[in-house]
């Protein structure tokens, strides 16, 4: 099958399925035609591509995510609400996807690893160990502008990794750069008709960093590398956060630890930003039990239980747990832990 052929029917049962799942009646033609005026042929032929290649699957109708992703859900949803019972493209994911499929065509051919929403990056390229690229993707090139010239602030200035970051993208992405020793050589800006990749020079203390202009196109750095070995397995805090974001949108928001705890979940409480889930590398969970407040802890607690999972509330802060043991992420379904997260933390 052609490869845009195969992006039209794979975008139609997505609209399809979503009016199923909603209760809506988006025309499946009229959506893709939206889609087509704005999108190139050409990055939708990628998309269409990776699912020939079997590198995309679909998940729950409308969802998308990558075929040799392990565990339960993890997929990210295709398409907007615009209101009336209509959807809108999600405008940045065919972006996202375009350069998936784009990327992995050259790594595949050279050892590399490529991958979706990982460690919350939008795309990463592995060699062996190394995460030799890192891939941030907007939908307009305005955005990715914008973005460029906050993180180039970020590097010049530095920062800790425990600032607070709710609702600033630009310090957001700056961690990623440098957080559990990351350190990409190339970090990279796309958006419809816009690329940029940038080599990262790390200049130590204070997490500063540099991007430095470079002319190369963004699958160059892929070209001369070598890989040696298996690249690092993925994090299981991911399919959790798109599951989280996707329910609660930025009500909740996840941000890179600064200790111990790899992620940080948040919500707003009386006393200030308090983290209702935090995750160690291992897979334990806690929750920071008194910066909750009594009734939100409470409530998480009881919502919690319907998954036999513990949460003393009695403590200042408590590690999660299971049938009396250490309870631990890996081993659970994302979706549950984020409907009832949800629900606990932002009732109706």
């Amino acid at each position: 099958m052609d490869s845009l052929k195969r992006f039209r029917s794979e975008f139609r049962g997505w609209v399809r399925a979503h009016n199923r799942a909603k209760g809506f009646d988006s025309s499946p033609d009229e959506v893709l035609k939206r889609l087509e005026t704005r999108v190139p042929a050409a990055m939708l032929r990628q998309i269409g591509g990776a699912y020939i290649n079997g590198w995309l699957q679909n998940e729950r109708g409308y969802f998308v995510k990558e075929s040799d992703r392990m565990g339960p859900r993890g997929g990210q949803w295709t398409l907007e609400h615009a209101g009336g019972g209509h959807v809108n493209p999600c405008w940045e994911l065919h972006v996202q996807l375009a350069d998936y499929g784009r990327l992995r065509t050259v790594a595949e051919r050279h050892g590399l690893t490529t991958r979706l929403e990982d460690r919350l990056m939008d795309i990463t390229v592995y060699a062996g160990q190394n995460l030799l690229l890192y891939v941030e993707n907007k939908t307009k090139k305005e955005e990715a502008i914008r973005l460029l010239k906050r993180m180039r602030e970020y590097g010049n200035t530095g920062f800790d990794l425990g600032d607070p970051d709710k609702g600033n993208d630009p310090l957001k992405k700056a961690k990623y750069l440098v957080r559990n020793g990351a350190y990409p050589q190339f970090f990279a800006l796309s958006a419809i008709g816009f690329e940029q990749v940038f080599r990262v020079e790390y200049l130590g203390g204070d997490n500063r960093f540099v991007l430095h202009d470079s002319e190369l196109a963004l699958t160059e750095p892929l070209l001369d590398t070598i890989a040696e070995g298996d690249a690092p397995p993925r994090s299981f805090v991911d399919p959790l956060a798109l599951e989280i974001e996707h329910l609660a949108g930025d009500m909740l928001w996840v941000s890179p630890g600064s200790g111990a705890t790899v992620y940080n979940f948040f919500v707003p409480s009386d006393g200030g930003d308090a983290i209702f889930l935090g995750v160690y590398e291992d897979g334990r969970v806690w929750s920071d039990v008194r910066a909750l407040g009594e009734k939100t802890a409470s409530c998480l607690a009881s919502e919690l239980a319907f998954l036999g999972v513990t949460l003393d509330t009695s403590k200042d802060w408590h590690f999660w747990r299971k049938n009396d043991q250490m309870f631990f992420l890996q081993d659970e379904d994302p979706v549950d832990i984020a409907r009832r997260v949800v629900t606990a933390l932002l009732p109706l």
